[in-house]
């Protein structure tokens, strides 16, 4: 019976690791109950600090990343080979590898600003594709619409939610009302098997994006993967509710990082949240390099990812 293969993939451009990186690939080989983690890197990494580090943790493997000679291998190479040139940021470098990645070789991709908690054995052995949704403002089909029937609730959506971003505990909030935000896929957290149907409708979506929408952020990543995962007609495709992967949404996931007089974690997860996607790209740029094993240690009590994050500091 075909399975999705037991491999981790993770991708990174750049020549710098953060601490937090290290416990992304960490915790998938501790707790993800895969066979291997693999580490796809574009730029040399030997010269940061974390490589020791990484090279220690067993059954995980860095192989250096050629995504031109990637993408090739790929239907529509020749064209998705010629995006990925023009690209210049490395997100939308990063959603065409995950997807070549996957239909080539098959596995779980992961983002690097996730925290793994538990076996993603029971999503592997069915096989097909899985991905998660999260609880957004604005997914894609209501993003394009003009209609006030649609903007008008989406702009007091989003009041509410900047509100509760700022709110002391507003994640608690936002719970009581989060059944009126839609939910949408996002690409964090894609498994697959090799040269799946819908991978491959994914890529071929991305080489027949027109040149003016192919550098607007989120158009390579989550809002092609939504357009695909409502396209297709397979029986195949499971999609985990927000609490899997995303307990705390965009936005609200700044709460991740507030201090709070007591930080429960599991006020925050379900008793079958598999990993935490803590969205890096939310308004953290200044605290990520920051955290290390002393910063989770100081914080493990008023902090909810460093709550999270302790039981890899300290056992």
């Amino acid at each position: 019976m075909p399975r999705i293969p037991p491999i981790a993939h993770f991708i990174w451009f750049g020549r710098t690791l953060h601490w937090v990186h290290l416990l992304a690939f960490r915790s998938a080989v501790e707790r993800g109950g895969f066979e291997r983690v693999i580490l796809h890197h574009a730029d040399e990494l030997e010269d940061s600090e974390r490589w020791l580090e990484l090279r220690a943790l067993p059954r995980f493997e860095t192989r250096r990343l050629d995504p031109i000679e990637l993408l090739s291998r790929c239907p529509q190479g020749t064209e998705l080979t010629e995006i990925f040139r023009a690209l210049k940021q490395p997100a939308g470098k990063a959603n065409m590898v995950r997807a070549a990645l996957l239909y080539l070789e098959g596995g779980t991709f992961l983002d690097s600003d996730t925290v793994t908690l538990q076996s993603f054995e029971p999503l592997l052995a069915p096989g097909g594709v899985f991905c998660g949704a999260e609880r957004i403002n604005r997914p894609y089909e209501l993003r394009i619409s003009r209609s006030p029937t649609v903007l008008v609730p989406m702009f007091i959506r989003r009041v509410i939610r900047s509100a509760l971003r700022e709110l002391p505990g507003g994640w608690r909030a936002f719970r009581l009302v989060e059944r009126f935000y839609p939910t949408a896929v996002n690409n964090a957290v894609l498994g697959s098997e090799p040269r799946h149907p819908l991978i491959a409708d994914l890529l071929a979506r991305m080489a027949a994006l027109p040149p003016e929408r192919r550098t607007v952020r989120y158009a390579l990543g989550t809002h092609l993967l939504q357009q695909a995962v409502a396209a297709y007609r397979g029986h195949d495709l499971r999609i985990m509710e927000p609490h899997i992967f995303y307990p705390l949404g965009p936005e609200i996931s700044i709460h991740w990082f507030r201090n709070t007089r007591r930080a429960r974690i599991g006020d925050v997860l379900s008793p079958d949240t598999l990993l935490v996607h803590w969205y890096a790209s939310v308004r953290t740029g200044s605290i990520v390099p920051a955290i290390d094993p002393d910063y989770v240690r100081a914080r493990s009590k008023t902090q909810l990812f460093s709550a999270l994050a302790s039981s890899f500091v300290d056992g």
